[in-house]
């Protein structure tokens, strides 16, 4: 078959290299366009992910950020009871010179009514 033969109106004489180089043209052009498919549904999928990443990221921050409130909170917390530990414990020594001053007492009192018993 030979493609420089004149033929009937709906056929046309194509030199063979041309119609080879526009086959070739058609399937590179056919392949792009898959290509172009896949990066396109490639980069929907990644849009996705991306998106749903930065959700993670965002709930993620304001989990830190209530960590960090609530650690402020328990040192504040924790100060607060040392405040506390540390009246107590003036209170305890005060108690104890309460004490010793009502033994001094008892005893003066024992002696200065045995002296005047005497």
């Amino acid at each position: 078959m030979s493609s420089q033969t004149p033929s009937s109106d709906s056929l046309c004489c194509v030199p063979c290299i041309a119609l080879k180089k526009a086959l070739l043209l058609k399937t590179e052009y056919n392949y792009t366009k898959s290509q172009l498919g896949v990066a396109r549904d490639s980069i929907s999928i990644l849009n996705k992910v991306v998106s749903k990443q930065d959700s993670v990221i965002l709930k993620q921050d304001s989990s830190i950020i209530i960590y960090k409130r609530n650690e402020t909170d328990f040192v504040n917390v924790i100060k607060n009871k040392d405040k506390e530990v540390g009246l107590l414990e003036e209170k305890i020594v005060e108690q104890k010179k309460h004490k010793r001053l009502a033994y001094g007492v008892s005893i003066l009192s024992i002696i200065l009514g045995v002296l005047i018993a005497l």
